[in-house]
C-alpha cells in the first residue's frame, strides 16, 4: 500500500520541478517582452526621432592583407 503512495509522490515532485523550470523561463521571457513594449512605446511617442548610430572605422591590418577568403591559385596543366 505504501508503494503506490511513494510513486505518486515522486511523480508530483518531478512535475513540480518541471513546472518550476517552465515558470522560470516564462519569467525571463516576460521581462524581455516588457522591455520591448517600453521600447515600442517610446518609439510611438510624438516627439520621437531616430538616432543614427555612428560606425567605427575599420581597423587597419598590420599584415597588409585584406579580410576575407584568399583567392584560389590557378595552376596551369601542361
Amino acid at each position: 500500500m505504501a508503494t503506490p503512495d511513494l510513486s505518486k509522490l515522486q511523480q508530483i515532485l518531478a512535475s513540480a520541478e518541471d513546472n518550476e523550470a517552465v515558470l522560470n523561463q516564462i519569467r525571463k521571457n516576460m521581462t524581455k517582452v516588457t522591455e520591448l513594449i517600453t521600447e515600442i512605446s517610446t518609439m510611438l511617442e510624438p516627439g520621437y526621432t531616430v538616432e543614427k548610430k555612428e560606425r567605427k572605422p575599420r581597423a587597419v591590418s598590420s599584415t597588409g592583407k585584406r579580410p576575407g577568403r584568399p583567392k584560389k591559385e590557378t595552376t596551369s596543366a601542361e
